[in-house]
């Protein structure tokens, strides 16, 4: 029931994002369309950065401080979780705006393009803290609340790009405004959640010192196979912009709107499981919880197998012929990322028994695989390569946990 909340919210956001980049696929060119998607890849892998295992760390103790009632602590570690968010919001964003020209031109090898990152760095602030606060949602277990954030979010960005697709404009900084904006507002109409008067709760130093070190043992690995997990995530359009050009960036980029649908089905499940697997007393319950989840997740992915063949069709239907060569890239995509959803009871429970140095060495391992393999298949395969590099990893990755 719960799952369903977050799943429907998710999709509405997911579809939502789609359909933006359907229309924006149409009415930019394609150069337009990937210089569009690797600003949003920049802004995205730059606040996903800044997370530090932080609101991993809110999911994993503010459960228990609500449960038992434990006001004071709660806006304790809430605070001291605020206050290092709004100190990345504004570093990385500096930084971002200050290092555009760099990352352009060397990283993606699109000097032109700096202007655009330069600019999409300003939304860094409102995916970090909006972020921060459906977070916090999640560990009050108000399901429905959060997925209704998640929905008007994508909502919101679509609404306003059709308006300003059917008016005409082609300038990309309108766009990457929407983008930008829609987060912050949706942060600033939404902070009454939050537990009453947090920032003004004092913390004193000992206190500060065991949160800091409660959050730091348990963020410390997560932060490193987080920061593995990303790079191993987004290298490959920074490679195929590098070595194949902006044109193939928008063709994986078709590719890859379509899989989105399971990183929402990954992401409904896990949300909803990690406060309640948190709760469990012993290993016995826990291995339980553990085979009970993998029969039904199971279940459901072979079902979903079944759909994914035809579903490469609706890339014609949705973006146009253009894209035809988006579906064998999807096909390879899609059928990977089911090892990815069979996985979710495994890895929760190697965070449940805080050993998150296994899932940073197997992070570790899946970006060496990633980068090794993609300079290899690249050259023989072309884009191709990318596909078959990413269901290699994830191979290797599921085996891992």
């Amino acid at each position: 029931h719960q799952t369903a909340f977050v799943t429907i919210g998710s999709l509405i956001n997911g579809l939502s994002l789609l359909t933006l980049n359907i229309v924006l696929a149409r009415v930019l060119s394609q150069e337009f369309f990937g210089i569009f998607s690797l600003s949003v890849l920049a802004l995205s892998t730059m606040a996903e950065i800044s997370d530090f295992g932080l609101n991993a760390g809110l999911l994993r103790f503010a459960p228990y401080y609500i449960a038992t009632n434990q006001t004071d602590k709660l806006k304790q570690l809430v605070k001291t979780i605020w206050q290092w968010r709004v100190t990345l919001t504004l570093v990385l964003t500096a930084g971002g705006i200050i290092f555009s020209y760099p990352l352009a031109k060397y990283l993606f090898g699109q000097a032109q393009i700096a202007q655009y990152l330069a600019y999409s760095f300003l939304g860094i602030g409102g995916v970090i803290l909006l972020g921060f606060l459906a977070t916090f949602l999640q560990s009050n277990q108000r399901f429905f609340y959060q997925a209704s954030v998640q929905s008007l979010k994508g909502f919101l960005r679509l609404l306003i790009v059709v308006i300003l697709a059917l008016a005409g404009v082609k300038n990309l900084f309108a766009y990457l405004s929407v983008y930008i904006f829609v987060p912050w507002i949706l942060f600033f109409a939404n902070y009454g959640v939050f537990p009453e008067k947090f920032r003004e709760v004092e913390v004193d130093g000992e206190v500060k010192r065991n949160l800091h070190s409660q959050l730091a043992k348990f963020s410390f690995w997560l932060t490193v196979s987080s920061l593995m997990a990303i790079a191993g995530g987004k290298i490959d359009q920074v490679m195929i912009s590098h070595y194949l050009g902006l044109e193939n960036v928008a063709v994986f980029t078709v590719a890859w709107q379509l899989i989105q649908v399971f990183p929402v089905l990954y992401g409904s499940i896990s949300s909803v499981l990690m406060p309640k697997i948190s709760g469990l007393q012993n290993k016995a319950d826990l291995v339980a919880f553990v085979k009970r989840v993998f029969k039904w997740v199971l279940v459901g992915t072979i079902g979903v197998a079944f759909l994914i063949y035809p579903s490469q069709y609706l890339i014609n239907f949705l973006f146009g012929q253009k894209y035809a060569a988006a579906m064998p890239i999807y096909l390879v995509l899609a059928y990977g990322f089911l090892l990815n959803i069979l996985a979710i009871p495994f890895s929760m429970a190697v965070t449940i028994f805080n050993k998150t140095h296994i899932m940073a060495i197997g992070a570790f391992l899946q970006l060496v695989l990633v980068v090794i393999c993609n300079l290899i298949f690249i050259p023989r395969y072309g884009i191709m390569g990318v596909a078959y590099t990413y269901v290699i990893s994830l191979v290797a990755l599921f085996v891992w946990n």
